[in-house]
């Protein structure tokens, strides 16, 4: 059928969503016709997770949605269920596969997919035990069991290794030509998949631009919305005065022979490696061998430490430190932090929560701490929301908030594990920027994990690899 007399699947006329006086989506007017596969761009807290909903909406039951706000709804779901106190022992929770087929038990779907999108080693294994990437294959996965005629997908991409982005590229493909039509709300141009017919840009709330792919971003319109003309300052917002109890030691991290193991499932096993102040590393490698295991022993979060040969800033773990004398020298930003910040609050306290290493404020903070903290927010064009609520905001700008967090105390070690995940263009290239300026004007030392390329930081000078090797992990370091 023509692609312009094709029945419109879905129509949306003049649609604004409001509450309480605020416009969440304003005057949207969309068709989408059965043939047409469309990408949303634009800015974070611009509207795109919003739209994604309406459309699913619109489109009823026949529709699949897999979003990060899904991904968390889930994982809060199996920790309210974690009866690992009651049973003493860890409680795995639903598997993968449980999971998948809750809804519709349809095994040989289940297999056609999993060795199609190579999750089947998933399957067993408990959903909080997952890594970000890994989860949002099996969300996707879970929503294809049901057979939909449309798949909404909010940032599908954000989390996922190199393989699993070519992978997931290539399963949309393949589930296009059979049929399924596609809508993907993304914040990279380079994600923008070639099944793609038709893109809207939205702005403020409204869907400024759409029409057919190629005639959008080759306009003029686009290029100037888009453009990024901004530059940050110089010099970073100084430590606070008083504060200065940071390790001053060389050596930040020793790890000899380092093993991590849960039940018969190894993560690590074999890592030497040590930091020294001023080398700044990116850790690369695929989804599940073990770079947040990595980062986790080094932030003082996995127990696991313990039982190893490992020394962070100058102290050896099982020595007598706290965990808070570890942290008190970390800055520190994952997705699984960013899953876990809960607290009701607004944006100034979360970044001022950065000072006390604490979830949320509970001790009365100076007014150079609130200073400090502003500096910080406006230095990411975030000051004018700094009385609202943290959870108003977009994934992305929350993302922004808990970086600018992570670094407001100066420390000496600051771990972002992939930082970039949800941020939109304009965001992204202030996030890469800021990080390098922290490396160049401070003497913070950096570990930084991304699966994406393009995501570089000039100052960034180290690289260690964790790949997989038949049964074992073949770590390789390297300058570059």
């Amino acid at each position: 059928m023509d692609q312009n007399t094709s029945m419109a699947a879905i129509e949306i006329k003049e649609k604004t969503i409001e509450k309480r006086g605020t416009v969440f989506l304003n005057n949207i007017t969309l068709s989408i016709k059965e043939t047409e596969n469309w990408v949303f761009l634009g800015a974070n807290g611009s509207g795109k997770t919003l739209l994604g909903k309406l459309i699913a909406d619109e489109s009823g039951e026949e529709s699949g949605y897999v979003s990060f706000e899904k991904e968390k709804e889930i994982l809060d779901y199996e920790r309210e269920q974690d009866d690992t106190d009651i049973l003493n022992y860890p409680d795995p929770g639903r598997s993968a596969s449980e999971f998948i087929l809750q809804a519709v038990n349809n095994e040989p779907l289940l297999s056609i997919l999993a060795e199609k999108f190579h999750f089947a080693e998933l399957l067993s294994r408990g959903l909080k035990y997952l890594s970000s990437g890994e989860m949002r294959k099996v969300i996707i996965a879970e929503e294809l069991m049901s057979n939909p005629r449309l798949l909404i997908l909010d940032e599908p991409y954000d989390g996922l290794d190199v393989q699993s982005r070519k992978d997931l590229t290539s399963l949309l493909t393949d589930l296009n030509s059979e049929g399924i039509q596609i809508v993907l709300l993304l914040n990279r141009f380079s994600e923008i998949p070639l099944f793609a017919s038709h893109i809207g840009y939205m702005q403020n709330k409204k869907l400024i631009l759409k029409g057919k792919s190629q005639e959008i971003l080759q306009s003029d319109e686009l290029e100037r919305l888009h453009y990024f003309h901004e530059e940050l300052p110089e010099s970073l917002p100084e430590a606070l005065v008083g504060k200065d109890d940071r390790y001053k030691g060389e050596i930040l991290v020793n790890m000899n022979h380092i093993r991590v193991a849960y039940g018969d499932k190894v993560v690590l096993d074999g890592l030497n490696w040590q930091l020294k102040r001023g080398e700044h590393w990116k850790i690369l490698g695929p989804n599940g061998v073990g770079k947040s295991t990595m980062l986790s022993l080094i932030s003082g979060d996995n127990p696991q430490a313990y039982a190893n040969d490992l020394t962070l800033f100058g102290m050896k773990r099982g020595s007598g430190e706290t965990v808070w004398d570890i942290k008190k020298h970390i800055g520190l930003l994952s997705s699984s932090f960013q899953t876990s910040y809960r607290v009701k609050t607004s944006v100034l306290m979360t970044v001022i929560s950065g000072f006390y290493d604490s979830v949320g404020v509970y001790s009365n903070y100076s007014d150079l701490e609130e200073k400090k903290a502003m500096e910080w927010l406006k230095l990411v064009r975030l000051d004018q929301k700094a009385r609202n609520p943290l959870h108003s905001l977009s994934f992305g700008e929350q993302r922004m908030v808990l970086i600018i967090r992570a670094m407001v105390k100066h420390p000496p070690l600051l771990i972002l594990d992939e930082p970039c995940q949800g941020l939109d263009e304009i965001n992204r290239y202030t996030v890469l920027k800021l990080i390098d300026i922290i490396a160049l004007q401070s003497d913070t030392t950096l570990l930084f994990v991304s699966h994406h390329s393009e995501d570089m930081v000039e100052s960034i000078s180290r690289e260690l690899h964790l790949k997989f090797n038949h049964q074992n992990i073949e770590i390789m370091t390297k300058e570059i």
